[in-house]
């Protein structure tokens, strides 16, 4: 009886109650959602992004349930292993230890609103603090001067601004619908630009999650809606993320006088993927107005758009972002913490480019206006769950400011211990939020996952650059913080059976991408280790602390710091050799706690052994600063992808710097397949990091191109410059007929126009550019364009780039495109004369006078040619002797003999009817 009373109770409760389930997989769409209460079952499925993405959609007060399987012990749950964990295990590092999972268990017994309970409902020990979660508040403790009639301060300042607004027709209704201070500040702001209906104008509204961002983008919405706005588009990641953007549209929309089923109607989804979302607002009181959602992907009908607005614009790709900006005002929105804000990529991309291009005055600017909010809605003030979160996950971290900065010469490389790093001691989670907050504030691509990928995953190292001495107890100052993994030591059968299936498993980023572009597995084999992320303190960017860490950790794996090399993978770290909470014998204990003393948090490098490694790579977004400071640093560049990024539309890079291997063989190809590729795949690449790319600094340094340069072979035509052969005439004869070099020496002197000899430009670019003319065969010095020579030729030649749209990009502004074709003139005229030079070195006769030629070479005293004389032409004339008309047979044909004298003409007699033979 009771039982079936329970059942129907159930059921009422289902009935009754407004739940959500969701996958996992699928709890992006929750984002920007409130709930009462969240639960989070399967423990082995949950991982940082999921714990992000649900506890931040739980309102203030409410309660979150956690539920775990049951076990004889509680630090049982230390060695759980994870579904994430199969991700990080590679061929050579299969042994997980779930830093993480103890950490997580340690931070539940601070939260005060989180419950945990296993299969049978039995509360577990874990959340005891719950228990006295309200007994120790103060009721009274509110500062006098914070409170103004039993009510705080901030919503005393609302109501005062809600009084003075009510009687404004355009924002006063709408002001009444805002929950903060900050929020209604927020609608003012937008509302100023909607009535001011600028085109070329942009809003970024930044904030935590809960402040209030979707709402006020709703409520600026009906009021651009009251001003006569017809089409207003918007986007998210997905519908349901505008869920409170729309409904927030719509009471404003009835705050303004407008009747539901009357003046508008509120239009649901049909795609069951989307849950019955509201997709689209439909307005026809004055005229047809609409408010309606628009895939991220179509941002080209934005085109038709007055306002667009983009809600949650950092959890979209960067590219699509870019695409949506137009001709109307836009409005952004972005979580700048938690976990829509951990991926930085619109405040630290897109919004900074727009601030760079305000202030610098440009004339093809947007306007920017940048607001942010503070107080939040769905909780209040220091809210538990929120300040649990944050700390778990380090999403709120702030960068701690400097006491000292030293030299970088002077700093020394440490060796971070990740067990005493994630043992929730006091004094390891400083230095994990202080490590944190430079990763975060360095990078855009920044998830909560990555916490438990540094924490948990085999083979990963953390390095940070401190002073040179530090103390005991004490945090030091982080100058610099590199992130590495080990990678490669594939077996031959393993990788060859993956390349046959396209397969490229994770963890091995670097052996797989260059086994695959190079089709050659022996690479795979050698030991690598790759720089996942490098941060340096903001204080300190472009000082060479970066530079320091990095050449610190070569000199560490080429064995010049530590003197002892690990015999074995297992030995070299002696992280997670003991079971994780069980070390102390007490695995029936009930409770858990943090410990209370832990081993060393940093090690000098010279006292840990290295691992014996072949190569340090790294894999990064290509820009031209970032490649430029791998190349400083002594990184060669070996792959670069041919698609770009998704989410940031760059390309991936991927360079090395090796340690015990050479890499001749392999940097050649990539320069022969990367000239090729210019035209095609990287024809929208910015020129000058194409320059970057494809010119080596050595050919520009004439001590180290002696260096380069191999003339042992000369007396036989053989010359060659790191490796390459520089051409002779009979290469060149291969490339170009006799009619091609007298076009290019017809365009040096500007007896032609460029568009004659266009069809030359990308052969003639591609044998300078593949460092075949820097030296000529008989030992004497080539060609050496000057940079901005080098960089429009390339443009010009090898990305097929007109002169006009090269001057459209960042690098040449302020360059006119007749000065861009001044360079593109003098670097064809310096390599013309080299093959005019190449032809008299080896006696082929195109750069000499040809019988009947009218061009002839003008040199200088230093047997330079600066152009060209070309004869004239005298038309062939026909004169009748009149004194000889009796002779036709003396007729005399002249001119046929002398084709190079000066002048000559052609005697004819015809004979006449009248003539004396003619009547014979």
């Amino acid at each position: 009886m009771s039982t079936e009373a329970t059942k129907d109770s159930f059921q009422t409760f289902l009935a009754q109650t407004e739940i959500r389930f969701c996958k996992y997989n699928e709890t992006h769409k929750i984002l920007g959602q409130t709930f009462g209460m969240a639960i989070l079952q399967d423990f082995e499925a949950i991982d940082p992004n999921t714990l992000a993405r649900t506890m931040e959609t739980v309102k203030g007060g409410g309660l979150i349930v956690i539920m775990f399987r049951a076990m004889r012990s509680l630090k049982q749950l230390y060695t759980i292993t994870m579904d994430v964990h199969a991700r990080y295990r590679t061929e050579a590092l299969q042994d997980v230890v779930p830093r993480f999972n103890e950490r997580f268990l340690l931070s539940l017994s601070d939260c005060t609103t989180a419950l945990c309970v296993d299969d049978d409902l039995t509360v577990l020990p874990i959340t005891t603090a719950m228990k006295n979660y309200g007994k120790n508040r103060n009721k009274g403790s509110f500062e006098a001067e914070l409170t103004i009639k039993g009510e705080l301060k901030h919503e005393a300042e609302l109501s005062g601004v809600k009084e003075k607004l009510r009687q404004s027709t355009a924002v006063g209704p709408l002001v009444q619908l805002c929950q903060t201070l900050d929020q209604a500040k927020t609608v003012l702001s937008l509302m100023q630009s909607v009535t001011e209906k600028t085109l070329d104008s942009t809003c970024v509204v930044t904030a935590g999650r809960g402040r209030g961002k979707s709402a006020a983008l709703g409520i600026a919405a009906a009021g651009a809606i009251a001003q006569g706005y017809s089409n207003i588009f918007c986007t998210a990641p997905s519908p349901e993320n505008l869920q409170t953007f729309f409904e927030f549209a719509v009471k404003g929309l009835k705050e303004m006088g407008y009747a539901e089923k009357v003046d508008f109607e509120a239009l649901q989804s049909t795609n069951e993927d989307f849950d019955k979302c509201v997709i689209r607002i439909n307005v026809f009181r004055a005229h047809r107005q609409t408010i309606q959602f628009v895939s991220a992907t179509d941002v080209n009908k934005f085109a038709q758009a007055e306002l667009a607005i983009i809600d949650e614009a950092a959890a979209l790709p960067l590219p699509l972002v870019r695409q949506a900006l137009g001709p109307y005002l836009v409005f952004l929105s972005s979580t700048v913490s938690g976990y829509e804000g951990t991926g930085r990529s619109l405040s630290m991309k897109l919004v900074a480019d727009m601030r760079k291009r305000v202030n610098s005055g440009s004339g093809d600017h947007r306007s920017l206006k940048e607001l942010s909010l503070q107080d939040p809605i769905r909780y209040g003030p220091n809210d538990p769950v929120e300040r649990w979160l944050n700390k778990l996950l380090c999403l709120d971290t702030t960068v701690a400011p400097l006491e000292i900065s030293p030299h970088p010469k002077t700093c020394e490389l440490y060796y971070v211990n990740r067990d005493a790093l994630f043992s929730y001691h006091p004094l390891a989670e400083e230095l994990l939020q202080r490590i944190q907050s430079l990763l975060i504030a360095a990078h855009y691509k920044n998830q909560p996952n990555d916490l438990q990928l540094l924490s948990d995953a085999p083979g990963h190292h953390l390095f940070i650059l401190c002073a040179g001495t530090i103390t005991d107890n004490k945090i030091p100052d982080i100058f610099c913080v590199i992130h590495a993994c080990e990678e490669g030591q594939i077996k031959a059968g393993t990788i060859k059976n993956n390349m046959s299936l396209g397969l490229r498993p994770s963890g091995d980023l670097i052996p797989y991408s260059l086994a695959q572009y190079y089709l050659e597995d022996e690479f795979a084999k050698l030991a690598g280790v790759r720089v996942v992320r490098i941060a340096t303190n903001p204080a300190l960017q472009r000082a060479g602390y970066g530079s320091r860490a990095l050449d610190l950790l070569h000199k560490y794996y080429s064995g010049n710091i530590s003197l002892t090399a690990a015999e074995k993978k297992k030995a070299t770290d002696t992280e997670g050799q003991t079971p994780r909470g069980l070390e102390d014998g007490q695995e029936d204990e009930e409770m858990i706690k943090p410990r209370k003393t832990i081993s060393n948090l940093l090690s000098p490098l010279v006292e840990r052994p290295f691992e014996p490694l072949d190569y340090i790579g790294v894999s990064f977004g290509l820009t031209t600063e970032l490649f430029n400071f791998w190349r400083r640093a002594g990184y060669e560049v070996m792959y670069i992808r041919q698609a770009v990024h998704e989410l940031t539309g760059e390309h991936s890079c991927v360079m090395v710097k090796p340690i015990d291997i050479e890499l001749g063989i392999l940097r050649r190809e990539f320069h022969h397949r990367w000239l090729s590729l210019l035209a095609s795949a990287f024809r929208n690449l910015p020129s000058d990091l194409a320059m970057s790319v494809t010119v080596n600094t050595d050919m520009h340094d004439a001590s180290k191109m002696t260096q380069l340069t191999d003339l042992s072979e000369r007396d036989s035509g053989v010359v060659r410059v790191a490796g390459v052969t520089q051409a002779d005439f009979e290469a060149i004869s291969r490339l170009f007929s006799s009619s091609d070099l007298r076009r290019l020496q017809l365009y040096t002197t500007s007896f032609v126009e460029g568009g004659n000899v266009l069809d030359l430009l990308p052969k003639v670019a591609q044998l300078y550019f593949a460092h075949q003319l820097y030296v000529a065969p008989d030992g004497t010095a080539g060609v050496v364009l000057s940079h901005a020579q080098a960089a429009v030729l390339l443009a010009v030649g090898l990305q097929c780039v007109t002169v006009d749209q090269l001057g459209q990009q960042s690098a040449f502004k302020g360059v006119t495109p007749q000065q861009l074709r001044t360079f593109l003139h003098k670097a064809v005229s310096r390599i013309s004369q080299h093959l005019t030079y190449l032809a008299s070195i080896t006696g082929k006769a195109e750069g000499k006078e040809e019988k009947g030629e009218l061009i002839q070479e003008r040199r200088d005293d230093s047997g330079n040619v600066v152009g060209l004389t070309v004869g004239r032409k005298e038309k062939v004339t026909v004169n009748t002797n009149t004194n000889l008309l009796h002779s036709a047979s003396k007729a005399v044909i002249d001119g046929t003999e002398g084709a190079s004298s000066s002048h000559k003409t052609k005697e004819h007699f015809p004979s006449k009817k009248g003539s004396k033979r003619r009547r014979q």
